[in-house]
């Protein structure tokens, strides 16, 4: 596929050939006039989509629903990328081959978990089928995100029916889960809505708590949120603010955010770049992984109070003895945690703040060097969010060769003063010449070779943060205040947070979150969180033909009374009837379930029935028909299990579950 650019009403700038921005700084060509500006204020919805989980996502859902290390990041083909971003849900389609292999993993999660530890009740003294139903609507709320309707109900009893009858109970368990983690529901995380009756649709509770789950933990909704969903508290700001903060208390949401990180500034790349082993021996994969943990602890370090500029400003970080001998740094007195970081304090003239982690020099380089090209390109494209036009085909992009006699930057020079690299290279060079106290795998250095270092750079034709710098220190001063840097990242948190990188709506919002607060103030978790209060989150818009969302809704068909022709029984019985029955269930507060046994002693088959009370919202049911009739609920057999007519000396069992 052609995944769709970014579409920013602001920061973005396609550098369609280069060319075009080779501009004086007061031109505003390829910019939005502030006139243009003024008109980007529309914060509303996007449209509805289906967002199949990607591999980490469906990794985490496993292990959650029935604690499997499923490895679906190994197994599975790769997810496809959007800007970086690897969730954007354009772009997560369902291939014959991905469909084949997710097969195959929902076959075998099914028979490696532990099923039975799974069950909500015990099928020997509760009764295999109504054991079993009762499990494919517990199981079903937290697979699919939502309660099971009855036909989904009635759909996966049969399939259990046709297995048990021949492999017993918990084989039938296991086709059951296997089928519904091959469900498109299971896949797909649904922001359809209902109809609100002007003109959009309203995302459900349950939508909700998938949106909230998966922005804060990537992964389903625990029993609180879904608790919090069936019970009507996502339907204000206040209730998802509650839970939001609730999930923010929790390790998974500093996860969340440094997987962010990793996705902004593809650090999630550091494990596996290509780096000569005869030129950097000591880039071990150890250091590798130490390297994406330092900036994932610095981040979560300033996560909850900091800003962005103190991204770009700190002067600490958090190394194990081994990077910070690798870099050269006193590790200081601190105690080690657990895990053998410690922090240490940086003296801000080798060391400090994101553009000295080691992650990102090591992540923009080349195999044998560092690059200018590489570390200019990552600064315009992934926090400036100026986008830059491939090179046209028939040009050669290779680096320039090694030369001893030169430094990297006289031979970069070289390269971009050909007249038709010149355009590109102009917006990219002297940002990536600020980075050449630092080799290719994020060391510094003091001469680059034989040859002294010159660190000087500019930002070149940037919407508002053009200026000159020295070294990376320098640098950091003119991006930890940019508005443009702002911008983007806000933009960045906003393709991540919705998955969608081509809603221009949902770009106005965050070029007004982004412009709410001056540049370099703005909180690194604030556009995560203000992405509660968009419009989008809680909306969506549509066809007025389009359908509900199967999330929301009557899940239960509303069916004509029977006759009274017939061999009816009804319970409770009149007096010397032959048909008794009894009812036994549980009760937690927010819901319940109940089981009804039928018996019939007499010598004749009877249809039976039973008029009576069914407190709340039924959310499943199990060999049995509900139909309402006025305060009460008629409550008759059901053909799926073959049970409406009992015969002389029979028995029955049915029942449903509910929340209140």
């Amino acid at each position: 596929m052609s995944p769709p650019p970014i579409r920013r009403a602001l920061a973005v700038l396609v550098l369609a050939g280069c060319g075009n921005l080779g501009r004086a700084p007061d031109d505003t060509a390829g910019v939005l006039s502030p006139a243009d500006a003024e008109t980007c204020t529309a914060t509303g919805p996007g449209a509805r989509q289906l967002r199949r989980l990607t591999h980490v996502e469906l990794d985490n859902t496993l292990y959650d629903l029935l604690g499997v290390e499923a490895g679906a990041v190994a197994t599975l083909a790769a997810d496809d990328r959007v800007e970086g971003f690897d969730n954007v849900a354009a772009a997560l389609d369902v291939s014959p081959l991905y469909a084949d292999q997710v097969r195959t993993l929902a076959e075998r999660v099914a028979w490696e978990a532990n099923l039975t530890a799974r069950l909500p009740c015990d099928p020997t003294t509760d009764g295999q089928a109504p054991c079993a139903a009762l499990f494919i609507e517990d199981f079903g709320l937290h697979a699919f995100r939502r309660p099971l309707t009855q036909d989904d109900v009635d759909r996966y009893v049969a399939l259990w029916e046709s297995v048990a009858a021949d492999e017993g109970f918990l084989d039938g368990v296991r086709w059951v889960v296997a089928a519904m983690l091959q469900s498109p529901h299971f896949l797909y995380r649904m922001e359809l809505g209902e109809k609100d009756g002007h003109g959009a649709f309203a995302l459900t509770g349950w939508e909700i708590a998938t949106e909230l789950s998966y922005l804060y933990w990537r992964t389903s909704p625990d029993a609180e949120l879904l608790e919090a969903a069936g019970a009507g508290a996502l339907s204000t700001p206040a209730g998802v603010a509650e839970q939001a903060a609730r999930l923010q208390l929790d390790p998974r949401a500093n996860e969340t955010v440094a997987a962010f990180v990793d996705a902004w500034l593809e650090l999630d790349q550091v494990a596996t770049v290509s780096r000569d082993a005869a030129t950097y021996p000591d880039f071990t994969t150890d250091i590798r992984a130490a390297m994406t943990e330092e900036t994932h602890r610095l981040v979560a370090d300033l996560a909850s109070e900091g800003d962005l500029a103190d991204l770009f400003l700190a002067r600490h970080t958090f190394v194990t003895p081994a990077l910070a001998a690798y870099y050269g740094v006193d590790p200081g007195a601190e105690p080690a945690d657990a895990a053998g970081y410690q922090r240490v304090e940086l003296d801000g003239e080798t060391r400090g703040g994101l553009l000295t982690q080691g992650s990102l020099l090591a992540r923009w380089a080349l195999p044998t060097s560092s690059s200018p090209i590489h570390r200019g390109v990552m600064v315009r494209e992934r926090l400036l969010c100026q986008e830059l036009a491939p090179p046209p085909a028939n040009l050669d992009t290779s680096p320039p060769a090694v030369d001893a006699s030169l430094s990297t930057r006289e031979r970069y020079a070289a390269h971009a003063a050909l007249p038709e690299c010149a355009s590109c290279h102009d917006l990219i060079d002297p940002i990536g010449f600020g980075f050449e106290h630092y080799d290719g795998v994020g060391r510094w250095r003091e001469r680059d070779g034989e040859h002294e270092v010159d660190a000087t750079g500019e930002i070149r034709s940037s919407p508002r943060t053009d200026g000159t710098f020295d070294g990376v220190f320098g640098l950091a001063d003119l991006l930890a205040t940019s508005p443009d840097v702002q911008a983007c990242y806000a933009t960045m948190w906003t393709i991540w947070g919705t998955g969608n990188a081509d809603t221009e709506s949902l770009a106005c919002a965050a070029d007004r979150l982004a412009d709410a607060a001056p540049a370099g103030t703005l909180g690194l978790l604030a556009p995560r969180d203000a992405l509660l209060g968009f419009d989008h989150f809680t909306e969506r818009t549509g066809e007025s033909t389009e359908l509900n969302t199967p999330a929301g809704g009557d899940r239960l068909a509303h069916v004509d009374l029977p006759s009274d022709d017939g061999p009816w029984a009804d319970i409770p019985a009149d007096a010397g009837s032959n048909v008794d029955w009894s009812e036994e269930g549980s009760d937690w507060g927010a819901g319940y379930c109940t089981t009804l046994t039928i018996s019939n002693a007499g010598e004749a088959a009877v249809t039976w029935r039973v008029l009576m009370p069914v407190p709340g919202t039924v959310s499943s049911s199990w060999c049995v028909t509900l139909t309402p009739a006025g305060d009460d609920t008629l409550v008759t057999g059901s053909s799926s299990c073959g049970n409406e007519t009992i015969a002389p000396g029979g028995t029955t069992s049915a029942g449903w579950c509910a929340q209140y």
